[in-house]
């Protein structure tokens, strides 16, 4: 998805909110409603909202998916032209500037760690 294309959706979205987690289960529940021939008005308005809702979230991960790709090849071609020496901290610090947090990820990587050294063991 270009920039063009990201920023028309968000326009198109305006002030939807972003969908949690456990939203594509409500959601598939509610156009399941909804796709009922006796369906009320209430079960097509919740499918409808879930799906702005689920859409305006997928646009939030292909922002960050965006972000971190031209992170990476910013940093790569850095290192490649030799103007600098990105080491992986580097990149991390570089996406938690650009609002990409990974300490989840961190922590559960290093949980992995732990277990598979104790399996070592």
């Amino acid at each position: 998805m270009t920039s063009e294309q990201r920023r028309d959706l968000q326009n198109l979205l305006g002030f939807t909110i972003a969908a949690d987690p456990d939203a594509v289960t409500r959601t598939l529940a509610a156009v399941r409603r909804a796709a009922q021939p006796n369906a009320d008005r209430l079960a097509v308005t919740q499918a409808v909202a879930g799906a702005l809702s689920l859409t305006k979230r997928l646009l939030a991960i292909e922002e960050a998916y965006a972000t971190v790709r031209t992170t990476i090849a910013r940093l790569e071609i850095a290192n490649a032209r030799g103007h600098d020496d990105y080491n992986l901290h580097d990149l991390a610090a570089e996406l938690e500037r650009a609002g990409i947090d990974l300490k989840t990820d961190y922590d559960a990587a290093d949980d992995l760690a732990r277990a598979a050294e104790s399996e070592a063991l």
